[in-house]
């Protein structure tokens, strides 16, 4: 008989991200004998013995149906394909809930995570730095949400390699508003995977248990763009109490919105200014997989279309979160009539400063005056080759 069931019981027993290594510890690691037991070492609660007294597996079951119906892979760490990163856990998922078809323990991984309501600078970045990542033989693992995750997923499609989605809920939550057609092409070319049962809905708390396992899943992560009340930070430090790498991609130091990222790089992560700086570190270690040449010759700009494709900044609250929709510009009030100017002229999209000048009458030195206010304000950002645009 096949251990899943078993795996399966011991989730809904434990909960999610307990202490597994603990428990099976006393066990030699075998579910099933845990399973078997009746009588607990001393070292288990009262409250964990009552919980394992339970041996009925009618749950499980029911739930290993369900996913045989919906199609949906169920991963235990008897299994092949469990990835062997999260395998030296102290909390290790007892079951991983998966779409898609992808060998965890093939590629060399990276994270890339970030802000939901993403700048200019921090999407162009992400999906710059993850079509380059792809193209150099790693596969990108993000958490899906809308902002620099979803960034990170298309980049690393767009460059046809492989992106993990992992989720902080169900397979079957819904949670992902926005962000249907990416998953779909994920599942395509990767994997979506969960360590919540398919119905579960997110909340505060299951972000942070995701989180843990995309720190763990990868070789390092990457932040880009991250408040200092960032979720992406957790990550971060989930991936050094793993003795993962963190990297950090560096913004503006009066923008809020990378105050984040900038101090993760003053206390230690190493600076991202371009795909030399992480990879490097794996080349010796996957010297088959990792092509760092290949990698930096790969430029996104290629790919005109996925600028007119990236999101516009709405905030919005879904399941807890804050999330990204597609429309609606930021609102800026409180402005001079001639700084009121030069932000409008940026309503159709990122401007030259010579076309802002012609626009709005106004001499270069009063629109680049104009334009540093408005940086200040983060209503704007600046792009290569003296070009803006309104955040």
């Amino acid at each position: 008989m096949s251990t899943t069931l078993y795996w399966l019981w011991l989730q809904e027993k434990l909960g999610y991200a307990a202490k597994t290594e603990k428990v099976l510890a006393e066990f030699d690691f075998d579910v099933k004998r845990l399973y078997e037991c009746t009588a607990y070492p001393p070292s288990f609660s009262k409250l964990k013995r009552d919980k394992l007294a339970d041996k009925s597996l009618q749950k499980s079951q029911a739930l290993l149906e369900y996913c045989n119906q919906k199609g949906y892979t169920i991963v235990t760490p008897d299994s092949p394909e469990y990835p062997h990163a999260l395998r030296a856990m102290p909390d290790f998922p007892c079951v991983l809930y998966m779409q898609g078809d992808f060998d965890f323990n093939a590629l060399p991984m990276l994270a890339i995570v970030g802000a939901r309501k993403a700048t200019y600078y921090g999407l162009n970045v992400a999906t710059r730095l993850s079509y380059s990542l792809a193209a150099g033989g790693v596969a990108v693992v993000s958490g899906g949400a809308l902002g620099i995750d979803s960034a990170a997923h298309k980049g690393a499609l767009l460059a046809g390699g492989k992106t993990v989605m992992v989720l902080g809920s169900g397979l079957d939550s819904g949670s992902l508003k926005g962000a249907e057609a990416l998953r779909a092409a994920t599942v395509q070319n990767g994997a979506v995977i969960s360590e919540f049962a398919p119905q579960f809905k997110a909340n505060r708390l299951s972000f942070p248990i995701r989180n843990r396992i995309i720190a763990a899943l990868t070789l390092g992560t990457i932040v880009v763009q991250a408040s200092v009340k960032s979720g992406s930070l957790i990550t971060a430090d989930f991936a050094r109490q793993y003795g993962r790498d963190v990297y950090g991609v560096p913004g503006g130091i009066y923008n809020t919105a990378f105050q984040g990222v900038n101090e993760l790089i003053r206390d230690g992560a190493g600076i991202v200014v371009g795909v030399e700086d992480v990879l490097e570190n794996y080349r010796a270690q996957y010297p088959q997989l990792i092509d760092v040449q290949k990698a930096a010759a790969y430029d996104i700009r290629d790919h005109e279309a996925l600028y007119q494709d990236l999101p516009k900044t709405k905030v919005e609250a879904v399941d807890g979160e804050i999330e990204l929709n597609l429309n609606e510009k930021k609102q800026v009030k409180g402005l001079s009539p001639k700084t009121g100017l030069v932000y409008d002229s940026l309503e159709t999209g990122p401007k030259h400063i010579n076309e802002i000048s012609t626009l709005t009458a106004l001499s270069q030195a009063e629109v680049l005056s104009h334009l540093t206010s408005l940086e200040l304000m983060d209503a704007v950002e600046a792009l290569e080759g003296r070009v803006y645009r309104q955040c």
